[in-house]
């Protein structure tokens, strides 16, 4: 009798520390849980902050002359957008126009002298073409969608193209060239992100050239996540 006792009081000793290690490991985890959530708010609280920041910069060195250059800064995007492609470009071409040339004469400058403040928190400064849709040539059949998406591709490609290249070397700049052309890209977008109003495509308000800044917050992430998981 005494046998069967000591075993079954063994037996509860063993269950009782089983559960005791398996709350102290859940505690660890949900300790591991809570200290990645407070890193990662604390870097997405530092985006915020910084994104806030140069919104609130770039509004200072550019408001004054958003409406001359019938421009806008974007603050969820971090971009400035140029809204007047008939004064930006030659119709139907990438050459750039007398007008947009001292536009950007005066503010490619000021922009990287906006940036530099941030630039080890600065992943890219995009050069962003959008086209917009040949409706007309569309519903007439003279071209198809897939057409109309490569031409304006190929158009909003050479036109970011040859912003970029306008910028660095016809422009003069406070910063050193390696800087820059580590982080400035050109892309075209052809017409996959028009501009809405109210719900609704506004095709001639799509044709527009945006200079976009990215911040490295993605990277910060990453570096972080791939710093635990070794």
């Amino acid at each position: 009798m005494s046998n069967e006792i000591e075993e079954s009081g063994s037996a509860g000793d063993f269950n009782l520390s089983i559960s005791d290690m398996m709350s102290a490991l859940c505690a660890i985890f949900v300790l591991l849980c809570i200290g990645i959530i407070l890193q990662l708010k604390q870097i997405s609280e530092h985006y915020v902050t910084t994104k806030y920041t140069l919104y609130e910069d770039l509004s200072k060195e550019f408001s004054a002359d958003l409406d001359t250059w019938n421009a806008e800064i974007d603050a969820e995007n971090l971009s400035i957008r140029f809204k007047d492609p008939d004064v930006l470009f030659v119709m139907n071409k990438a050459d750039l126009r007398k007008s947009y040339k001292a536009i950007l004469d005066d503010f490619f400058p000021r922009l990287l002298k906006v940036v530099t403040n941030y630039e080890n928190l600065i992943e890219e400064i995009r050069i962003e073409g959008h086209s917009s849709e040949a409706t007309q040539r569309i519903k007439s059949g003279r071209i198809t969608e897939r057409q109309d998406y490569e031409e304006g591709m190929e158009l909003s490609q050479s036109r970011t193209r040859s912003v970029l290249s306008y910028c660095l070397n016809d422009t003069k700049y406070p910063k050193e060239d390696e800087w820059i052309r580590s982080k400035i890209v050109a892309i075209g977008y052809s017409k996959s992100r028009p501009v809405k109003v109210n719900g609704k495509i506004d095709w001639p308000a799509s044709r527009r050239v945006e200079f976009r800044i990215k911040l490295n917050s993605d990277n910060e992430i990453q570096k972080y996540l791939s710093k635990e998981e070794k």
